[in-house]
């Protein structure tokens, strides 16, 4: 249902099951690692909602709770649950387990390496939300890290996916990593005609707002 968010059917069919998720202990209990993070990615499809928020909350509760289930989540659950619960950032649950899973990327280089360039630019997207957690900044510069220092992987990002990684490194404008991350960016924009043309409005917006930030920066400039 989740991918027809704005049909009202699907929407009171998904607010149903969330009420009886977010009031049913046993049901959330009996979701697998991969029933949580597929359960709350749909969840955030109606971030809006209040049954919707419930339930995420009350399976942000249980991840913030259960190590095991977190270490349980593959990279893309990693990602998939990064990216719910960046839909209810000012959340303590929701924060809570951003900054555990953060934690865990920021320390763990072969969960990092797994990830896709589109989970990369997503998990930056959700890290972005929480700036001020140090949490949320180490694992945002230890995938700048990784996007500095591999080319294939800055080429197979798509334009929305290069302006939505440009935007969230521009949350930590003042750490190494993720300026030399823009700057590689900047400049693969710079040469790529192709690439500039193929931004939309709203990307074309979002990437000169990152690169502002580093207004000194020749390749940002250009």
């Amino acid at each position: 249902m989740s991918k027809w968010p704005g049909t009202p059917d699907c929407a009171d069919a998904a607010n149903a099951l969330a009420s009886r998720l977010a009031n049913d202990h046993e049901l959330r209990n009996a979701l697998n690692p991969q029933g949580v993070a597929n359960v709350l990615n749909a969840l955030s499809k109606w971030p809006d909602t209040p049954d919707c928020a419930d339930a995420a909350n009350a399976l942000a509760s249980r991840l913030a709770d259960e190590r095991s289930l977190r270490n349980a989540l593959t990279p893309q659950g990693v990602v998939n649950v990064l990216n719910a619960q960046s839909k209810w950032p000012d959340t303590p649950d929701c924060a809570a387990v951003a900054c555990a899973l953060a934690s865990r990327l920021a320390n763990n280089r072969d969960l990092r390496n797994a990830l896709t360039p589109q989970e990369l630019a997503n998990a930056l997207n959700a890290l972005s939300k929480w700036p001020d957690t140090p949490d949320c900044a180490d694992a945002a510069n230890a995938l700048a890290s990784r996007l500095a220092n591999e080319r294939d992987l800055r080429n197979a990002l798509t334009p929305q996916e290069l302006a939505n990684a440009l935007n969230a490194m521009s949350k930590w404008p003042d750490t190494p990593d993720c300026t030399a991350a823009v700057k590689t960016l900047a400049s693969q924009l710079a040469n790529d005609r192709h690439l500039l043309n193929a931004l939309t409005p709203q990307h074309m917006t979002n990437a000169l707002n990152a690169l502002s930030k580093w207004p000194g920066t020749p390749d940002c400039a250009d």
